[in-house]
């Protein structure tokens, strides 16, 4: 399977792995100012965007993309892939910025930062039964409680891509069944986690446990965020992951 990548700028390469839904063009408000210090990398996950699905195994398709090494950036569900792609590829991946993201996105026995496993179940009914006004409220979640929260909603809708129907019940099931919390542990590389104060879908506290269990990390709140902070504030998010890509 071969993946839709766009690379812009010169220098260390940053690839950027968006979430569930969408494409690599989430990124695009942070991805020219990136580009002046960076070899930046657009990718659009199986499925997602231009990219073709074949089930090939999302991970292993990223690291036959990416033999060298990068700088992995990932948002919600893209931040579990990345931390996926640390763990079996170590040699490649040279650091990680976590935003927004979980090892585990449903909650479960001794982990309560998730969405509860019934409240899932019913999302995944309601996207087979009604597919648009399903997507509609999930990236209103995603929006809600933010200080830009109707400029982002827009903004999330404009960046949704319907993708192929496979790949993305592929992502649910990856949603449904990751949990990373012993990869992230094993883990030891720069660490950042960028995480929304107001984030309504995959709590801060989340971002809290990766930063106090993985090695290294550091975590950055990002205050009057919800679920999309390089898209609420991306003058800060571009200011805070440059700092840290200079000090790893």
């Amino acid at each position: 399977m071969r993946l839709h990548i766009e690379s812009m700028g010169e220098g260390r390469d940053l690839v950027l792995l968006h979430g569930w839904g969408m494409s690599g063009k989430c990124w695009e408000s942070v991805a020219g100012r990136l580009a002046e210090r960076c070899r930046v990398h657009l990718v659009d996950l199986p499925g997602h965007g231009a990219s073709g699905y074949s089930g090939d195994d999302w991970v292993d398709s990223l690291a036959q993309a990416f033999p060298v090494d990068v700088h992995v950036c990932g948002w919600s569900l893209g931040g579990q892939i990345a931390i996926e792609w640390a763990a079996r590829h170590r040699e490649s991946v040279k650091s990680l910025t976590l935003v927004s993201s979980t090892p585990c996105f449903v909650s479960k026995e001794n982990w309560d930062h998730g969405m509860p496993f019934e409240a899932f179940e019913q999302f995944a009914l309601a996207f087979d039964a009604d597919f648009a006004a399903t997507m509609k409220r999930f990236l209103y979640l995603q929006a809600q409680k933010d200080a830009e929260e109707r400029r982002l909603y827009r903004a999330l809708l404009g960046y949704f891509v319907e993708g192929e129907r496979d790949a993305l019940h592929a992502g649910l099931d990856m949603l449904r069944n990751l949990d990373l919390r012993e990869e992230a542990e094993q883990l030891s590389l720069p660490i950042l986690i960028m995480h929304g104060e107001s984030d309504m879908l995959i709590p801060i506290s989340a971002g809290r446990w990766l930063a106090g269990n993985m090695k290294g990390a550091k975590l950055e709140s990002m205050p009057n965020c919800s679920h999309a902070p390089f898209l609420s504030n991306p003058g800060r998010f571009v200011s805070i992951l440059m700092e840290f890509l200079d000090e790893s």
